[in-house]
């Protein structure tokens, strides 16, 4: 499949849908929470330093799941209706704690990244390279299972395109949180819908950055 097919198949398109419903229902909530404890300095720094990254790692994690095999352009079963692929649950019981070693490594990426100078003032580059950790992780499991050699580089080129995609993003959510932010805190008498409209966009723009880098998986494989 090409990329075009893949960013309109049923599948990701569902995915994409719950993934921006929870996505934005979290964020809602989270930000309630934080306003909630934003007098106790030292839960309120874990909360948001430790517990929105962690639950932003769960929430791209179930897009992974919802989203395999299509994410990488592959399909599940064949012309004539034959599995020619594993189902998910399958990959996650070749061993245990499968889901957990993805949790761990996509923390990791979220904890060092942010020290990064660069990375530390762009959530948009931060986000998108932990869709990339994350869905790599799962293809890696994918090719033991299947054989298939693949390579988690996909070139300076796809690189660059991601980055380059990543500050379009960055741009767009902004100013989508701009354009919607003050109009949502009239009408919810909250103060904190700009920040909400910024962080569900920028997740929802994750899915065809992501795409950049996952349909290369299989080309490089």
């Amino acid at each position: 499949m090409n990329y075009l097919d893949v960013l309109f198949h049923p599948t990701l398109v569902m995915a994409t849908i719950l993934y921006a419903i929870m996505s934005i229902s979290f964020e809602i909530a989270y930000q309630q929470f934080l306003n909630k404890i934003a007098a106790v300095s030292g839960s309120y720094w874990i909360a948001k330093n430790i517990g929105t990254p962690f639950f932003h790692i769960l929430l791209l994690i179930a897009f992974i799941y919802m989203s395999y095999p299509v994410l990488y352009g592959l399909e599940s079963h064949n012309n004539t209706g034959e599995r020619i692929l594993p189902t998910l649950t399958q990959l996650l019981n070749t061993r245990s704690g499968q889901s957990m070693q993805m949790i761990n490594t996509l923390f990791i990426v979220s904890v060092l990244l942010p020290l990064i100078p660069v990375f530390n003032r762009f959530l948009a580059l931060i986000l998108p390279l932990q869709a990339m950790a994350g869905s790599a992780v799962l293809y890696g499991w994918l090719s033991q299972a299947t054989e298939i050699n693949y390579s988690i580089f996909p070139g300076y080129k796809i690189i660059a395109m991601i980055i380059f995609f990543s500050f379009i993003a960055e741009l767009l959510a902004k100013s989508i949180a701009t354009l919607l932010g003050e109009n949502l805190n009239t009408k919810y008498h909250s103060h904190d819908m700009e920040k909400v409209v910024y962080k569900s966009s920028l997740l929802v723009f994750q899915v065809p950055i992501l795409l950049i880098y996952t349909l290369q998986l299989t080309v490089n494989g």
